[in-house]
């Protein structure tokens, strides 16, 4: 029988059920199913009450949205119409996946309530003209917790109160800022990708708060791995920082299996899995294209600033160039902190 999962998130969690694998539709395991799955919506503006009538909200169409695509309309007209917590309330599923990727974008504000601006397609949409002098935009990670981490109480109540702690896992998100490029060059990320309406790693540190408020509060499982992984030039053309290189989905989708098969007791995952000849993306990791000689100035400035993103970099320089004597004395400099 099939263990069913929701998710409550962004492609950080989704993409991970796929193990990597953008074409693959559902679970990629026979033996899990995927339910509801709720995406361009945060946990605060699904709280808050709705405003528009079913006949604006039924107004809008697929050929207004810029991207054309039907699951993002449904998304976006649940998301409107505040279907999204009755909607897992409601749900047959055992287990509840959540990442909060969400608040790190904009919401669209009107009156008493928010509501997702589903990545900017809001503004192509007649609802929108309708009342364009009415929305403003705003950024709850740019508003004291004290005036919304209130809702945040009344979603995770609901979700323990309907699935249990113990089968609600947090996949924490920290915006990555750089990408390995198609040159072999590790690289910022594109200025076009960060802006409002992506998400932002000048927020990291906010949503890092409102995480660990979460897990305090709620303890369920964790999964604490995006803070080490970068951005892929070679896997995405939308280089936004909550893209990723394969190995990063891989490991959370192993963590994910383990935890809903019983077959871990850590609450709180947060292991690498670097500098493994047995890992699963070693090949992968060996065929890409990357430049020793440009990367390890940039590995060297992350250390300086205190940016764990530097040990990814270390363990490409060390399957790239393991007999390289700069890449030989920080390895071994690594090995004497973790004696």
């Amino acid at each position: 029988m099939k263990t069913k999962l929701d998710v409550w998130g962004s492609c950080v969690t989704r993409v991970s059920l796929l193990d990597g694998d953008t074409k693959k539709r559902g679970i990629a395991d026979d033996s899990l199913e995927l339910g509801y799955f709720i995406q361009r919506e945060n946990i605060v503006s699904a709280m808050q009450p709705r405003i528009f009538t079913d006949e604006e909200i039924d107004s809008i169409t697929v050929d207004q949205l810029w991207c054309h695509d039907e699951q993002i309309l449904r998304a976006f007209k649940q998301s409107l119409r505040k279907e999204t917590v009755s909607l897992l309330m409601n749900s047959d599923s055992e287990w509840l996946l959540v990442d909060l990727y969400d608040l790190q974008t904009e919401v669209a504000a009107m009156a008493t309530t928010t509501f997702s601006n589903s990545a900017r397609e809001l503004f192509n949409t007649g609802l929108y003209r309708k009342y364009q002098s009415e929305i403003r935009l705003l950024h709850f990670l740019d508003i004291p917790p004290c005036l919304w981490y209130g809702y945040v109480d009344l979603f995770f109540e609901k979700m323990v109160q309907k699935y249990g702690k113990d089968r609600i896992i947090l996949n924490r998100f920290r915006c990555n800022h750089l990408f390995l490029d198609k040159d072999g060059i590790i690289k910022p990320l594109p200025e076009r990708y960060v802006s409002r309406h992506y998400p932002n790693p000048e927020y990291n540190s906010r949503l890092k708060e409102l995480e660990d408020y979460v897990i305090r509060k709620y303890d369920p499982w964790v999964i604490d791995l995006s803070k080490y992984y970068i951005g892929d030039g070679n896997k995405w053309d939308d280089l936004n920082g909550a893209h990723y290189e394969n190995s990063f989905y891989y490991e959370i989708f192993a963590q994910i299996k383990r935890i809903i098969r019983h077959d871990t007791d850590e609450r709180y995952y947060s292991r690498m899995n670097f500098f493994s000849e047995e890992r699963r993306a070693i090949n992968e990791l060996r065929a890409e294209r990357f430049d020793v000689d440009k990367n390890i100035p940039l590995m060297e400035k992350l250390i300086e600033q205190n940016d764990i993103s530097w040990i990814n970099i270390l363990d490409r320089l060390n399957i790239h160039a393991p007999e390289d004597p700069r890449v030989h004395r920080y390895m071994n400099a690594l090995e004497s902190v973790f004696e």
